[in-house]
């Protein structure tokens, strides 16, 4: 049995891949923004659940989410699966002043992995997606995109980014980015050809395969190329200590 950590396990790709993990015996600690959201979904999803609890658009929220998950540490596994993209009357701009998109799909999870090295024992993935080979993010100027799809799409990229810096920097965990498809979540378009089964089935897949270290990006239980922009380390490693100024860490 794994302890596996996934964000946002309420809906979509993240609570499928919780029901999978579940099935398969592991225990699972379930992330809702808030207590009232998260309890009736860990009630339904049954199992070996532990509810986790923090907005990810407020850094404070972020710590407090760290606190809780190290509860039931050592960690096996740990899925930056949580996503927003910005359109509607979702709030442009976060409570500590930041483009959302970037602080929920980059500061949050970045932050929360450096709070959580400790307790990481085997692995740790982040969500890509298909739009991060078409953003170029440039480290000085991170979370100034203001255009929800470029916005979204750099997100990613530097997801994928981090993904691999950070494979670099904790000797004991592999790091790897997971691409989950077009499938349709509130996040896709109505026309996503796939759907969350699918997306979850790689989570699941990557969360306990026996060799994940031989790739550092994956698809359809496969391993996929990184795009090319973000192969480089000094671009990686440039979005990194971006990212760890903007959350006060490093």
């Amino acid at each position: 049995m794994a302890v596996i950590g996934i964000t946002g396990s309420t809906d979509g790709i993240g609570r499928a891949a919780a029901r999978v993990l579940l099935a398969d015996g592991h225990r699972v600690l379930v992330h809702a923004r808030s207590r009232e959201r998260g309890e009736p979904v860990a009630k339904a999803l049954g199992g070996d659940v532990a509810l986790v609890v923090g907005d990810l658009a407020r850094i404070d929220d972020v710590r407090r989410l760290a606190d809780q998950a190290r509860e039931h540490g050592p960690i096996d596994t740990w899925v930056h699966n949580a996503g927003v993209w910005v359109r509607g009357s979702t709030p442009r701009t976060s409570a500590d002043g930041h483009e959302t998109t970037f602080a929920v799909n980059v500061l949050a999870p970045h932050l929360l992995t450096h709070l959580l090295s400790a307790e990481l024992q085997g692995r740790l993935l982040w969500l890509g997606s298909g739009l991060a080979g078409s953003a170029r993010p440039q480290p000085a100027a991170l979370g100034r995109e203001t255009d929800p799809r470029r916005a979204y799409a750099e997100s990613k990229a530097c997801d994928v980014a981090l993904a691999l810096a950070w494979n670099r920097r904790l000797p004991d965990v592999t790091s790897v980015a997971v691409d989950p498809g077009w499938v349709k979540t509130k996040l896709a378009s109505p026309g996503a050809p796939g759907d969350v089964s699918s997306s979850a089935d790689t989570i699941a897949f990557c969360c306990t395969a026996p060799d994940l270290a031989s790739a550092p990006y994956w698809k359809n239980r496969a391993p996929t190329p990184v795009p090319r922009p973000l192969r480089d380390p000094a671009l990686q490693d440039a979005i990194f200590a971006a990212c760890d100024r903007m959350v006060g860490v490093g």
